[in-house]
C-alpha cells in the first residue's frame, strides 16, 4: 500500500476543486496570530465531560480505538483566494503545535485536504468514484451513504493500524494489502502482532490522512475565523459528530441546530483545547475505555490550569 501515499497530496484538486469559490461569502478575513487563542471555559462536571468525549470522539472502525497523528500534519487548502487560504493553514499548523499534535516542516507532502466549494457532493461524488479509500474503513454497502455531503463542515478520515511489532496495516477494507506466508501469497489478508490483554493489545491507530470539506453555501454568514477554527478541531480529531450539539461549550457546535446560543463559541473553546491537548498524551497502545477515561483526566487538568486552580 505504500505506493498509494503519494496520491493523497491535492488528491481534492484531481478531482475538480475548480467547482470550489474563490471566496467566503460574507466572511471575515484575518491574519493569523502568535498564539492560540482561546474561549474560557469553567471545568465541566464529570459526567457532561465524559458525554462530551463519547459523544465528540468517534473510534476508528479498524481498531476500535483513538487515533490521532504520529506522523506531521501538512494542510493543503484550496478554493478560497492565496491569501486566505493561508490562513487557514496558518492556523491549523498553529494549534496543533499548541495542543502537541506533530507538525510536518512547510515543504512537505499534504496529508489534510481541505477544500471550500460551492459544490460539496460534485466533488465527493468524484472521491467515491476515483479514490474511494479516501472516505475511510468501510464496506462497499456503506459507501453511498459514507459519501453523502450533508453538513455544512464534513470530515472523511482515513486511519492505519500499528501492531505490537511495528507493522504498519492501511485500514482500507476494500483495497486489502495481502501476505505471503510460507511462500503463498494471500491477497486479501494481513497478519498483526498483538496481545490478548483487555487493557492494552499493543496496537495503536493512527490518521493517515483526512479530508475536510467546507460547504461555502451553508457557511454564508459565519465569520471566517469561526470556520476556520472548527477545520482545525476536524483534522486534529476523528469524530462523526457533525452538526451534534456537544454538552459543552465547543466550536463544534457552530452550525449544530438548536444548540443553545451559551454552547455556542466563535472561536477555539478551553474545553476543544484541552482536548485536543488530551488526545495527543494518551497512550494509544490503551483499550477505548482507558483512552477515554484518560482524556477526561488530562482535560480537567488542563482546565484546572486554564481557570487558575492551584
Amino acid at each position: 500500500m505504500q505506493p498509494r501515499r503519494q496520491w493523497f497530496g491535492y488528491t481534492c484538486l484531481l478531482l475538480g476543486v475548480s467547482l470550489a469559490s474563490a471566496a467566503l461569502a460574507q466572511g471575515e478575513n484575518r491574519a493569523p496570530s502568535e498564539s492560540v487563542t482561546v474561549t474560557e471555559s469553567k471545568t465541566p462536571p464529570d459526567k457532561i465531560l465524559h458525554d462530551f468525549i463519547v459523544a465528540y470522539t468517534r473510534p476508528s472502525p479498524a481498531s476500535g480505538k483513538v487515533a490521532r497523528w504520529h506522523g506531521g500534519v501538512c494542510p493543503a487548502v484550496t478554493g478560497l483566494p492565496a491569501s486566505w487560504n493561508a490562513t487557514v493553514t496558518a492556523r491549523l499548523r498553529e494549534v496543533a503545535s499548541q495542543v502537541g499534535a506533530p507538525v510536518a516542516a512547510k515543504d512537505c507532502r499534504p496529508n489534510i485536504d481541505i477544500v471550500f466549494t460551492k459544490n460539496p457532493q460534485t466533488l465527493l461524488d468524484g472521491v467515491r468514484a476515483a479514490k474511494s479509500w479516501l472516505l475511510g474503513y468501510h464496506d462497499l454497502a456503506q459507501e453511498k451513504k459514507l459519501a453523502t455531503v450533508s453538513h455544512a463542515l464534513q470530515a472523511w478520515y482515513m486511519t492505519q493500524t500499528v501492531d505490537a511489532q511495528g507493522g504498519i496495516y492501511t485500514d482500507d477494507k476494500l483495497h486489502p494489502e495481502g501476505v505471503s506466508l510460507g511462500g503463498v501469497y494471500f491477497p486479501n489478508a494481513h497478519v498483526e502482532y498483538w496481545s490478548g490483554n483487555h487493557l492494552g493489545d499493543e496496537r495503536r491507530s493512527e490518521l493517515m490522512h483526512v479530508l475536510v470539506v467546507v460547504d461555502l453555501a451553508k457557511v454564508d454568514g459565519i465569520r471566517f475565523s469561526a470556520v476556520t477554527d472548527y477545520v482545525a478541531l476536524l483534522s486534529l480529531a476523528q469524530t462523526a459528530a457533525f452538526e451534534v450539539c456537544q454538552p459543552v461549550v465547543s466550536i463544534a457546535n457552530l452550525t449544530a441546530p438548536q444548540c443553545d446560543a451559551k454552547l455556542k463559541t466563535g472561536t477555539i473553546s478551553g474545553n476543544d483545547f484541552a482536548y485536543l491537548r488530551a488526545l495527543y498524551r494518551i497512550d494509544l497502545n490503551d483499550s477505548l475505555i482507558e483512552q477515554q477515561g484518560k482524556i477526561a483526566y488530562e482535560m480537567k487538568k488542563s482546565l484546572a490550569t486554564l481557570n487558575g486552580a492551584p
